[in-house]
């Protein structure tokens, strides 16, 4: 999880976990704008230890790719 912080902080972007309506939600914002999320997913209510790591890469490997 830490080299997945750290290459997030490399991108500029900052990474925010938050809980809204009982299910755990990955944003990660540009510098710091920190109104418009650049990407940001849910995961189902218990996964949240589970999948943070998968989801938390596949949000930056997209925005590697797509140059968000």
């Amino acid at each position: 999880m830490r080299d997945l912080i750290e290459k997030a902080l490399q991108l500029g972007l900052a990474i925010s976990f938050s809980e809204e309506g009982g299910y755990p939600i990955i944003r990660l914002f540009r510098g710091e704008d920190r109104v418009t999320p650049v990407a940001s997913c849910s995961l189902g209510v218990g996964q949240f230890k589970d999948t943070v790591e998968d989801s938390l890469q596949e949000l930056l490997l997209d925005i590697e790719r797509h140059g968000v």
